[in-house]
């Protein structure tokens, strides 16, 4: 493969990557259908929510607690900001990195939740699939008391 046919295919697989990224908010958005979120990892894929939310390891841990998330966050609206993404020489593993912020209600209280989204990514039969999502939450906040006064629900 020459050099100009392997950056269009990592371009390719760079968009790629972006549609799964979207295609895993839009599942949020829509009241987190645990089948669906489990199905955008690999087998043994880690889901690391950090602090507040936890780390899932494995597609079923993963399924488990998004099946469990929807009795808690009732709407969530996921911005998916400023991607950067790396797709590696052999085109089957990618990195990404994205900004969050979401509006949303947890457990009927409006919050804000703003974050670094780190991921890595790989080629599974021509599909890209999260190997590990990690959040790093910088704010999850009550909307009437903002990330000043409040930088962190429960807090």
């Amino acid at each position: 493969m020459d050099d100009l046919e392997r950056t269009v295919r990592k371009l390719a697989a760079a968009e790629d990557i972006k549609k799964l990224k979207a295609y895993y908010a839009h599942l949020c958005d829509i009241g987190y259908p645990p089948d669906r979120i489990a199905d955008l990892f690999v087998e043994d894929g880690i889901w690391d929510g950090g602090e507040m939310f936890g780390v899932q390891r494995g597609k079923q841990a993963i399924h488990d607690f998004f099946d469990g998330v929807r009795g808690s966050i009732s709407w969530a609206l996921h911005y998916m900001i400023a991607p950067s993404i790396e797709v590696a020489d052999d085109l089957q593993s990618a990195t990404g990195s994205w900004y969050l912020w979401q509006p949303c209600t947890v457990d009927g209280q409006p919050i804000w939740l703003a974050g670094l989204y780190n991921d890595v990514y790989v080629n599974v039969d021509g599909t890209w699939k999260y190997k590990e999502l990690h959040l790093d939450l910088q704010a999850a906040t009550p909307f009437d008391k903002g990330w000043v006064e409040q930088r962190y629900i429960g807090k």
